[in-house]
């Protein structure tokens, strides 16, 4: 590392993580004006893709009962391979939940003749592409599980497992938040689990709606995950309850779905749980949890500082440790468009490290950070970037590394079109169009007595 009076200068750059996260981290670093002499990224499968490489048994995994911190880790079957350990949130039928023009990073694109809302491998084979624009200054390590990450005499040592520990001067965290899931400790959970094994999962482990045909299913939770779980669900279970927070307040009801209260209680002996408003529901044959993730950072011994697994903490502009810089995440946001909003970050982690941008002292970015966990709250608000506070924070972003005159050259994230903007801007009201439609189709092959499949 060296200094100058723009900013210190990194050489050498780790990145955790190959997913989309992580490889626009690496772009931002190769696209850099001043070179680097190392950029490594390092991604524990077999292939670069994050999220969105499905692979993996997710049978040979099973969730901690309950897990209600960021140190709670899976059990595995015995026989579960490497690719089964590190199996990804993704499941057999999955689109996505935002069009394709406002997911794109800057200047590489869908095909034009893409579903609008792309299926799993359309993603992939995006991904794939945008590693082709990558320069050959990135050196991807394949396989490569992180163990530790460490700063010793100010250098940061990471040890992947079996092999030697290297050196670097800065590290990119880029590992994703789907990891570690939130299942809540609720009386008779723990004995249910014990009892009945096998019956209560979490949707990073959901595979196929086929797994649940004919059997009583319970989903706790109605946001995102829960309610696409459900919706495939219905289509071929007996019998299929969600448990939300507030009856009055669901907009959309799928009529195949029995929606009841928050659980309280569960009592395995009859395999029936109780709710808030006292419902008693009996002969449940599985449980899903859709209750969101924990931040978690295993490898780093700083996890316990950096977070309470709810939100990361001491953090200048959602990127930068502000007590040492040299360490920055990309992605921790949430409800945003994670493509487009990781080139902004990384194009300023980029600028940042070669020297060319120049952070504000300590103090400063402590102040920022007040003000901004003072006007969002603290926990998971703090990361909530809705519409419009996603593109706002990208042009954000932008004006920084502007003010630097830093612009010109380098990486930087896509142009926000008024196209794109509006594209945004109708994302819910699109989304819920689109389950009206889902519903009506999953009725239609339950009349049929068809299995699942996606809209065309």
């Amino acid at each position: 590392m060296t200094i100058d009076k723009e900013g210190p200068k990194y050489d050498r750059i780790a990145i955790i993580g190959g997913g989309p996260a992580g490889l626009a981290a690496a772009k931002a670093l190769a696209y850099e004006p001043i070179n680097f002499k190392t950029i490594d990224l390092y991604e524990r499968r077999d292939k670069l893709g994050g999220l969105w490489y499905h692979h993996g048994d997710k049978t040979k995994l099973h969730p901690s009962v309950p897990s209600v911190n960021q140190y709670s880790r899976e059990m595995t079957s015995e026989g579960a391979l490497k690719e089964d350990i590190y199996t990804s949130a993704i499941y057999k039928y999955m689109e996505t939940n935002i069009v394709y023009p406002i997911m794109e990073y800057n200047q590489v694109y869908f095909p034009r003749n893409s579903r609008i809302y792309p299926l799993r491998q359309s993603v992939l084979d995006y991904i794939e592409e945008y590693i082709k624009s990558m320069p050959e200054s990135v050196n991807f390590n394949l396989n490569s599980n992180i163990i530790s990450v460490e700063k010793v005499n100010d250098v940061w040592q990471v040890k992947v497992e079996d092999e030697e520990v290297k050196e670097y001067d800065a590290v990119v965290i880029a590992n994703g938040h789907f990891n570690t899931p939130y299942i809540p400790d609720v009386p008779g959970l723990k004995e249910w689990n014990e009892h009945l094994s096998n019956t209560i999962s979490h949707s990073k482990y959901y595979q196929s709606p086929n797994d649940y045909k004919n059997k009583t299913v319970l989903v706790i939770g109605n946001a995102a995950s829960g309610v696409d779980l459900s919706t495939q669900i219905s289509t071929v279970a007996k019998k299929v309850y969600v448990s939300v927070r507030d009856k009055s307040k669901l907009t959309l009801k799928n009529s195949l779905i029995d929606y009841i209260g928050m659980v309280e209680e569960y009592n395995h002996t009859d395999k029936s749980v109780i709710t808030r408003d006292g419902e008693t529901v009996n002969g449940i044959d599985s449980v899903i949890f859709c209750t969101g993730y924990f931040y978690s950072f295993p490898f780093l011994k700083l996890d316990n500082i950096l977070t309470d697994g709810r939100q990361v903490q001491n953090i200048y502009k959602q990127i930068f440790n502000i007590q040492d810089p040299s360490i920055s995440f990309v992605a921790l946001l949430k409800n945003f468009l994670p493509m487009p909003v990781s080139e902004y970050q990384s194009s300023l982690i980029a600028r940042v490290y070669s020297g060319r941008y120049k952070l504000p002292n300590e103090e400063e970015m402590k102040e920022d950070y007040e003000i901004e966990m003072i006007k969002k709250g603290k926990g998971s608000p703090f990361h909530d970037f809705s519409f419009p506070k996603d593109i706002d924070y990208c042009e954000h972003l932008k004006s920084l590394i502007e003010t630097q005159n830093c612009l010109q050259s380098g990486l930087i994230g896509p142009l926000w079109t008024k196209e794109k903007i509006y594209y945004r801007s109708q994302t819910k009201i699109q989304k819920e169009e689109r389950l009206r439609d889902l519903i009506e189709h999953v009725k239609q092959l339950r009349k049929e007595g068809k299995d699942f499949s996606l809209l065309n």
